[in-house]
Parts: structure tokens; sequence; C-alpha cells
């Protein structure tokens, strides 16, 4: 290379090596300037700045929707009023707490108080029923196990430093507040705002926000807050949330905080893991002299699951009016004490419920904001908080012959051909008589299910015995619970074992008394769907369940799916279960329920009356299309006496799953 040409490449290198130093040093003094001179009080805040804390963000909580995606428990916006203890002056708390309380009261809003004292005619007295959180009270307070309420406000005053003269309705108010802020820890931590009141009014944020000044340290948040559509489709079912118990915290205080939000009943609770969501943290830098600098978001908050029912709203509305409007209806005429009942209805192939109704039922949007509403449904003999078509029990009566069918046919006790006479009563055992509704001679079996022949029944319940007919009751989800997920009865299984843990005597007539459906026989409606979906399917008993699948929150993709789950093939064959079928049909064609026989869709179905005191029992069981069963239901109504009340809500149920016209 030319010496001229090599001279020139160095002097090009030597520029561009001049030129990057002279583009770095300018920009570290564009940045020194913007520091020192720009925004240099900025950056000296900062720079003193030794105060960071990292606040919890809120979880948003899963959505509970039907089989269709219709939804029951959904988030709505909401607004929620949060004393923030980065924001409050020092010796101010009781002042502001109290000023705040008072300005959400006459607003007409409710705030937060868990403290179990009231004030009584001018006394603090301990509330009824919480008797746990009395107990740790006065743990906290470090007060003997007899001290009165009285001690506990005393105790309570001297702690968070009331004023001497302070009227004791004030008091209770700081007290309270006070007192759960220490609970869950929310007052004394810098990140976590203590909420004062969980849903507040549109009219209350404006006027709130109006007093901010006067109010430092009280601020309006955005929250989500549970909303119940049509609290009155499934109440019992859906269930409902609320703050943690102080038993429930120390059981969840790995995950949860202490003011947490969980499902308390149903699906909210039984799902609850899948629900919850993870809340976020966001960062805020203070000054030392209390000035927010920074805030910024940390860790995004992760949404809780969309859990998918297989209910049907539509036909879960179905029931709930039939229920009513028949249960009334017997009520206003023969039966006065009928008052109460429930239904289920099953898909056989895989016994997810389609609708499980109970009555009388309550609003679960009203139950969760009307405090005397709440009072009220505790009140009311009725009892419509309890979910009859899952927990309550009921003598079944006729309704379980073609289970006894099933056992005898099985166990070669009878075939479909042989005839047991019916004189009119059954009088095999000394001294004792049980009745029959006919005179029905020489009778089979497809003749004595059409007919409801007790005579022939208690023969075959004879012929068991106790021990073999409650082993074949518990195979078709009798005297067992079925998995439904949101918790059930057993019901009860008349035998000796029911005598021996009740204290009394089993007698052997009682086998006899058990094929009729009667003796202590106590089934829940969802064991009674689970059995008749058994025999129509061809004697596979699935578990029962309520969720269909788990979606993520935006329901774009499934989490988690439910299906069939195989609990037993009941082991009766196919030639069996079709005799005890035909005899369902023949109840249909020409027996007890041949008020469906010129129903649009061929039924099987079996009547029921249960004798006990006061007017009998009604109930009612059927699968539908009979050639090739889809569905199957069982329905009770306590003390219906006339069986056309029970058969009216199948037929109702009915006419909306196959819609049919009326």
């Amino acid at each position: 290379m030319k010496l001229s040409n090599l001279k020139n490449v160095n002097v090009k290198r030597y520029s561009f090596f001049m030129f990057c130093t002279v583009s770095i040093f300018a920009v570290f003094t564009c940045r020194l300037i913007d520091w020192q001179i720009v925004n240099a009080k900025h950056y000296k805040m900062r720079a003193n700045s030794s105060n960071i804390y990292f606040v919890k963000m809120d979880p948003v909580r899963g959505e509970i929707v039907d089989a269709d995606g219709i939804g029951l428990a959904v988030n709505d916006t909401g607004y929620k009023l949060v004393i923030d203890r980065l924001l409050i002056e020092n010796g101010r708390e009781n002042d502001l707490i109290l000023k705040s309380v008072k300005l959400i009261k006459s607003l007409g809003d409710a705030w937060i108080d868990v403290l179990p004292i009231e004030l009584k005619d001018g006394k603090f007295i301990f509330l009824d029923d919480k008797q746990s959180q009395i107990t740790v009270l006065k743990e906290t307070l470090g007060l003997q196990e007899s001290a009165d309420a009285l001690e506990c406000m005393n105790a309570m005053k001297e702690r968070y430093k009331l004023e001497n003269g302070i009227s004791n309705e004030d008091q209770k108010i700081i007290c309270s507040v006070r007192y759960n802020m220490e609970k869950n820890g929310g007052f004394y931590s810098k990140s976590t705002p203590y909420v004062l009141a969980d849903n507040i009014s549109k009219e209350s944020v404006i006027i709130i926000s109006e007093k901010s000044e006067e109010l430092k340290g009280l601020r309006v948040q955005a929250s989500l807050i549970r909303k119940y559509i049509n609290g009155e489709i499934a109440p019992h079912i859906v269930g409902y949330t609320g703050f943690m118990s102080s038993e429930e915290y120390q059981q969840r205080k790995e995950a949860y905080s202490m003011d947490a939000i969980i499902g308390k009943t149903g699906i909210e609770s039984a799902f609850e893991d899948y629900l919850k969501g993870t809340g976020g943290k966001k960062m805020i830098q203070m000054s030392r002299d209390g000035e927010v600098m920074d805030i910024s978001e940390r860790e995004p908050s992760c949404a809780g699951n969309t859990v998918f029912l297989t209910l049907s709203s539509k036909l879960q509305q179905v029931a709930n009016e039939s229920l009513k409007r028949n249960i009334e209806r017997a009520k206003n005429s023969e039966a006065r004490d009928c008052e109460s009942g429930a239904v289920v209805m099953l898909d056989v192939n895989d016994f997810s419920i389609k609708a499980a109704a109970t009555y009388p039922s309550y609003d679960l949007a009203k139950f969760m904001e009307d405090k005397s509403y709440y009072t009220q449904l505790y009140a009311d003999k009725r009892v419509p908080l309890l979910n009859r078509a899952f927990s309550g029990a009921y003598a079944p009566g006729s309704i379980y012959k073609p289970l006894v069918a099933c056992a005898a046919l099985q166990e070669g006790l009878i075939t479909p051909e042989e005839t047991i006479f019916c004189g009119g009563s059954f009088n095999y055992y000394t001294g004792y008589r049980l009745r029959c509704m006919g005179v029905h001679r020489n009778a089979k079996l497809i003749f004595a299910l059409a007919k409801s022949c007790n005579v022939y029944f208690a023969e075959l319940g004879r012929r068991l015995g106790a021990q073999k007919l409650g082993e074949w009751a518990r195979k078709f989800g009798i005297g067992v619970k079925t998995g439904v997920e949101v918790g059930e009865s057993k019901g009860v299984l008349a035998g000796p074992e029911h005598c021996e843990n009740v204290g009394a005597k089993w007698y052997e007539s009682g086998s006899s008394q058990a094929a009729i459906g009667q003796s202590d026989n106590m089934f829940t409606p969802v064991q009674l769907a689970s059995f008749v979906a058994t025999i129509a399917n061809g004697g596979n008993r699935y578990k029962t369940h309520l969720v269909s699948k788990i979606m993520d929150y935006n329901r774009s993709h499934n989490i988690k799916e439910f299906g069939a789950e195989l609990v037993e093939n009941v082991g009766v064959s196919q030639e069996n279960l079709e005799a005890v079928k035909n005899g369902m049909r023949e109840v249909v064609l020409s027996g007890t329920a041949r008020d469906f026989a010129s129903y649009p869709v061929p039924i099987a179905a079996k009547t029921g009356t249960a004798q006990n005191s006061g007017s009998d029992h009604t109930t009612f069981i059927c699968f539908a299309p009979y050639e090739k069963p889809e569905i199957a239901i069982a329905v009770v109504v306590a003390h219906g006496k006339l069986g056309t009340v029970s058969k009216n809500v199948a037929r109702d149920l009915m006419d909306a799953y196959f819609q049919i016209s009326k």
C-alpha cells in the first residue's frame, strides 16, 4: 500500500474515534445538566429517599357460569373505601376513623364492623353465636376467659389510646376498626391499606372525594365486587363469599391475608382454589417527609379461573317456578302442611346435573346485600337455606320398588314370570300386617310395578333380607354420597346397622317394610335421581357432578374438564334391567302414571307415596326417552299428598328439555 493511502486510512480512523469520544461525553454532559440543573429538585428528593414500600394489589376472582356460559357469579366494577397508612398523619388515626365511619353512615353505606360486641340500651354486650370470635378477642387483649364485654371495651380503650369522656357509641366505632386493623395487620403495615367499606355507592364516591383534604389518609379505590346474576336461580349451588374467620385464617394464612375474601358455601367454596386468583404488588417510593414520589407495578395480578357448571339456567328456572307453583297449589287445597320439596334432573350418560331445585329457596343477591333479609331467612322455620335437593332426606315410598326388583331378579329370588299372590295384605310375620292398595291376586313383576303392589314387594324384601337389600341399595347410590361437589347427606338406609346406631331394635319384618320404601328409609332427591339414571343407562352408576369444565378468566383455553366418572357397574344383567324398565314403562301405559301415556316423548316412571306424620309425601321418578334415555328425574314433595303435585314438576321439566309446547 502506498504511504499516502496509509495516511488517509489513519486519518479516517482517528476522526471516527474522536467523533465517538465527543458523542459519549456530550451524552454524559446532557444527563448531568438534566440531573443537576433542569430536574435537580426531583432527583435530589429521590436521592434523599430511603422509603420504598410494596403494596399488595387485589386479586381478581374467577367467575361461575352455567352450561351455556351465562353468568351466575360474576365481577362488577365497584368502589371501596380504604384507610391508607402511607397517607395518614401521625396521631390522627382515631379522629380519621370516627369521622370516616360517621360520614359513611350518613351517606347510607355500610362499614365493616366485625367486633363481636354490640351497644344495647347504653351497655356493651357480646353478640349471640359469636363465641369463637369472642374467645379470640379476649386472647388478643390478654384477658381472662371470664371477662365481660365492658372489660374488653375498657382494655381496647387503653390499648388504642382513646380520650377520656368519649361516648360509648364513638368508642364502639373506633375500637371495632382498630381491633380489626390489628387483627389483620392492615393498620400497622404500610403495604396493606385497610378496607373500611367494601361496596360504596357512586354518589358516596363523589362526596368522599370532595372531602379528600379534610380526610387525609382516606381514599376511594376502584375494585371488583361479586355480583350474583339472578340470585334466585341456584343460590344453594352457587354459594357465596365472605371475609375469613379466625379459624379459616389459621388454616390458610400461608396463601391469604386476614382480610381476604373466600368462598363460604357452594361452588364458591368447593372450587376456591380455582376461583381465588392471586394479587400482584406495586412499588411505592416516598420521600422522607412522606411525599409519594413514584408508583410502579412490579408483580401483576393473576385472575382466577372461570368455572362452568352443568346446570342450564333455563331448566333451573323452570324447576324453581314449577316447584313453587305446585307446592303452593297443594297447600291451598288438600295438603295444608305442604311447604317444601326438591327436584333433580340428571344426564343419564354421565350423571351431570342439569337442574337441582329446592323450595322454599332464597335470593342470593339480596342475601349478600340486605342484613335484615339474612336475619329473616335464619328465622324462617321452613329453613329456606337448606339445600333439599342434596341434603334433604325423605321417605321414598314406592319409587324404591324398581331397585328392589333389580336386586331380587339378580339374586335369583324371583323371575319376571313368577307370580306372588296378593289378597290385599301381607301377613307373613306374626303380629305384623302390611296393607296393599288393592287386591291384585296372582301378580307378576311388570304388573306389580304398574299397580305398585305392596304385597309383591314386601315378599321380595322378606326373601332378600336386610343385609342383601342394603348391599344392593348402596350399589345403586342409595345410603351413600353420590359425589356432588357442594356437599350432600348420606341419607338413612333402613336396617340393623342404623337401628344399632340409634339404639333401636331391628325386627325381621323391617325388610318387608323397607322394600316398599318405608321403615327408616330416608333418601335425598339426588340419590333417587342417581338410582333411576343407573337403571336407565344399563347399570352404570357414575359420580354425580355440577362442574363441566374450568377455563381461564378470559375463557380462551381449558384448564380442566370433567366428564363421566364411573363409580361402578351395579352388576345387574341387561335382561333383568330390561324387565324392570318394561315394568316402569307399564306404570305409564296402564298404571299409576298413566296420565303420561300420551306424552309426546315415551317415558318410563314410578310413582310413590310415603306415609309419615301429617300428609303423605308424594314422590316421582322417571327417565326419557324410553328407548334411548337421555335424562332421569326425581321429585319429592314433602306432605304433598296428591301424586299430581310431583308429576306436574317432572312434566314441566320434560316439556322444557324436549321443547314441548303446552
